[in-house]
């Protein structure tokens, strides 16, 4: 770092800049899925994880761990989550992702200051766009498996049905 003013303004920008780029990479779907070769203990790692996560408080999530699962959101498809069925044992393994990701808009929509703080609104965008990527996995997999259907999966399904 340098003492040069002139030097620290052109770090700062180069540095939010990258932020920024980093951002559009995750929103428009541009990162390749690390999920893709991940073992089987791996993925059951991230499904038991979110589902102890959802029963945690609004007040206990912060952005940090915003971002972290929206970008795991954004990388799980389809392949993924029908890979967890056998181990889980449960056909619908879409919906508690699709549930925490969920609580954690909510989360973000409900802390001080959400409609000033720029940060909090690119972590909220970018939770929409993994929010909507689960549920394009999870219609795939409600009209493959329709057995023992829960109640969200009625509604997302109405949902693609209306669109």
């Amino acid at each position: 770092m340098s003492d040069d003013p002139e030097i620290r303004k052109l770090e700062a920008r180069i540095s939010n800049l990258e932020s920024q780029v980093k951002f559009l990479l995750h929103v428009n779907g541009l990162d390749l899925s690390a999920l893709r070769d991940a073992s089987d203990e791996e993925l059951l790692k991230y499904y038991r994880d979110v589902v102890q996560m959802i029963g945690l408080k609004e007040e206990q999530f912060d952005p940090e761990i915003a971002t972290v699962y929206a970008e795991l959101f954004l990388q799980l498809s389809e392949y993924e989550l029908v890979r967890l069925q056998p181990i889980v044992e449960y056909e619908h393994t879409w919906e508690p992702f699709y549930h925490f990701c969920m609580k954690l808009m909510t989360a973000l929509r409900h802390r001080k200051g959400f409609s000033r703080n720029e940060e909090l609104k690119n972590i909220y965008a970018l939770l929409e766009k993994a929010r909507k990527n689960l549920r394009d996995a999870a219609v795939i997999m409600i009209k493959k498996y329709p057995k023992d259907l829960p109640k969200a999966a009625q509604l997302l399904l109405q949902e693609d049905l209306a669109v």
